[in-house]
């Protein structure tokens, strides 16, 4: 591994004892939170912590997300970046949270980038004004970025190379199912959406795709059901993949279930 220099920011120097444990692996996936919106089975809401050999970055950070961070003992230090897929609360009403923890409780003072859809910057300090008025003003002590993403189109993200296929999900902004490039591989995730032919680009040849499957066979608007995603396994062309978002009639009937399934706290190393 690459040493920093001597005198280097001490945060820096924090977040890099946090990776160590994983450092022997080369990209390590931890579901901090695999659950829906409404806590269905007691799950956290989306938030999914990858380690590569450099960074840290969340997939996701619903508003639950610092709580399940804290549960599993990943310190907020240690993440370098924050992928949203789209604007909903359950997997981006964490952020208020995470700012305010890093400018008032962790002390941060390394950077911070958020990356998601066009209108992700206003949407950020829009809940950040209306959960702690007059908190998006004030001075931090660390750089905070916003990177929007456009469509289709490869973008780098410090060692990420990221990629936005719109998908079909009502949340006021461009939905997206993510492919994220690192350490030689592919990830891609579907954010919340139902079928669309979009998850076959996200997925194809990915080493891992992480599935929304809301529902076990019941079809309704922009949500998938467990049945198709079966149905399309073979299409999608990825190497493994595992089902989260679930609710409680699906949960009820994971026995059944023939595809891998998030839990929280579940890792997976590629």
């Amino acid at each position: 591994m690459n040493r920093r220099p001597r005198g280097q920011n001490p945060q820096r120097r924090q977040r890099k004892e946090c990776v160590a444990v994983y450092s022997m692996n080369p990209l390590t996936i931890h579901f901090l939170g695999s659950g829906d919106a409404f806590g269905s089975g007691g799950r956290f809401q989306t938030c999914i912590c990858v380690t590569t050999f450099r960074e840290r970055f969340l997939l996701d950070c619903g508003a639950s997300s610092l709580i399940a961070m804290r549960r599993d003992r990943i310190d907020p230090l240690s993440i370098d970046t924050i992928l949203l897929t789209h604007l909903h609360g359950d997997h981006f009403g964490g952020l208020p949270f995470f700012i305010l923890d890093a400018q008032l409780i962790s002390k941060r003072s390394a950077p911070l980038t958020i990356a998601g859809p066009i209108g992700t910057q206003a949407r950020v300090i829009n809940a950040l004004e209306i959960f702690f008025p007059g908190s998006s003003s004030i001075q931090k002590k660390f750089a905070l970025e916003f990177i929007e993403i456009p469509e289709r189109q490869m973008t780098t993200i410090g060692n990420l190379r990221v990629t936005g296929f719109p998908v079909v999900h009502a949340s006021g902004a461009t939905p997206y199912a993510l492919r994220v490039e690192c350490e030689g591989k592919v990830l891609a995730y579907s954010g919340d959406t139902e079928w669309t032919d979009a998850l076959l680009e996200a997925a194809n040849g990915a080493d891992l795709f992480i599935c929304e499957a809301n529902y076990f066979e019941k079809k309704i608007k922009f949500h998938l059901d467990y049945q198709t995603v079966l149905e399309q396994r073979a299409a999608l062309g990825c190497r493994r993949l595992v089902i989260t978002h679930m609710n409680a009639e699906l949960l009820a009937r994971l026995p059944e279930i023939e595809i891998e399934y998030a839990e929280d706290g579940k890792q997976i190393v590629l």
